[in-house]
């Protein structure tokens, strides 16, 4: 991504009120040589939006660290986040928005479709690196920001 596109971006995802990080922006932003662009919009999101948590992007990011001193710092830092509860009844409708989804030739991981409908449900704008959100997103009201990552 260009420097001039980045901030254009940028500008855009600064106004957000409310944002759902994906486990592929979280893991991007944790790395030394990661994407300086994800890790920048990460920190002033931290600073400067409302940073919803579902509990399986928080599930993800724990399982993935390397220790128990790693996994309670991390799960320390990610306790501040505002943390989605969802009831059974969601469940029906990810059952649903993915059935839905999959008849549109849309087929990515269950997880990804759980998150996706948790950000439409909270009005939220979602930040990632996963392409699998840009197919939810053609064929959904899902609001991304998406990092495309060349490695």
């Amino acid at each position: 991504m260009n420097s001039v596109m980045a901030k254009k971006n940028w500008k855009k995802c600064d106004k957000m009120d409310k944002v759902i990080i994906d486990t592929s922006a979280w893991i991007e932003s944790f790395r030394p040589r990661g994407n300086t662009t994800v890790q920048d919009t990460v920190k002033k999101l931290l600073q400067n939006a409302v940073i919803l948590m579902p509990g399986i992007i928080r599930t993800e990011l724990l399982r993935g660290t390397r220790n128990k001193k790693e996994f309670n710092q991390l799960s320390s830092l990610l306790s501040g986040l505002e943390y989605l509860p969802v009831d059974d009844l969601f469940w029906e409708k990810v059952a649903q928005f993915s059935f839905d989804l999959f008849r549109t030739g849309v087929t990515v991981p269950l997880t990804d479709t759980y998150i996706a409908l948790l950000t439409i449900k909270n009005k939220a704008k979602i930040v990632h690196c996963d392409q699998h959100f840009d197919l939810i997103a053609q064929k959904s009201s899902l609001d991304i920001y998406h990092y495309p990552l060349q490695r």
